[in-house]
């Protein structure tokens, strides 16, 4: 971890120095995160921000450094429809999933025209809580009103690494503002979710790399330099 934060240092010493005596600006976005493969299972896409400072490098490529915020909140139907049976009847669970990264990113710019498609990846640190809470209906018997119980609590946050790579396009809007649409897919490298119930109703919790795509619109501003 120490080596990864010591890379990302230079890397952005470099980047300010190559940058001087350019013009730099600032990205901000707000966009739609889509949970994909096993994530989507008991998660729902929700809207998220981020923010960038932009560095240039060479004409065709920019560096950036990167935070915002993301949220997913949990799907009781689709839980429910996976884990519920005779005597399990009913979980009803609060478990959202925020996330607050923080990213060293390139992008390319595949032309010199006024709209200009790109290519970036980005790659850093991310900071993530999940505290699921609730409660869950045990039945004796099938078609008893059955009894209401608090689930243990699941609770887990942390530092951990992150990857993602995307594509997008600028076009002007204005002097010194550029308009910016973006898809990319992200990965989250060790994340804890909730994936689900074991025999005493208690919610179950893995870790592993959860991944999400991102659509995002927004805006970039450079400053003018002397």
């Amino acid at each position: 971890m120490k080596r990864i934060g010591i890379i990302l240092f230079l890397i952005l010493t470099v980047t300010i120095a190559n940058g001087q005596n350019k013009r730099t600006g600032i990205d901000f976005k707000v966009g739609y995160n889509s949970p994909v493969f096993n994530f989507d299972d008991f998660y729902e896409g929700g809207l998220g921000m981020s923010f960038g400072v932009l560095y240039p490098f060479y004409d065709n490529m920019q560096f950036s450094l990167n935070t915002g915020y993301a949220k997913w909140t949990f799907d009781n139907t689709a839980y429910n429809l996976k884990n519920s049976n005779d005597n399990y009847s009913e979980f009803n669970i609060d478990a959202p999933i925020t996330l607050i990264p923080l990213t060293l990113g390139i992008k390319y710019y595949a032309t010199d025209s006024k709209v200009r498609p790109y290519f970036s990846a980005e790659f850093g640190f991310y900071y993530y809580s999940q505290k699921a809470t609730g409660t869950y209906t045990w039945t004796a018997k099938p078609g008893t009103s059955g009894e209401t119980f608090a689930i243990p609590e699941l609770k887990d946050s942390g530092f951990r690494t992150m990857l993602n790579v995307g594509a997008g396009v600028i076009t002007p809007v204005a002097k010194d503002w550029d308009l910016d649409l973006q898809i990319k897919m992200n990965g989250l490298f060790g994340a804890q979710s909730v994936t689900g119930s074991n025999n005493s109703g208690s919610v179950e919790g893995s870790s592993s790399t959860l991944y999400y795509i991102t659509i995002g619109a927004g805006i970039n501003y450079y400053f003018e330099t002397k």
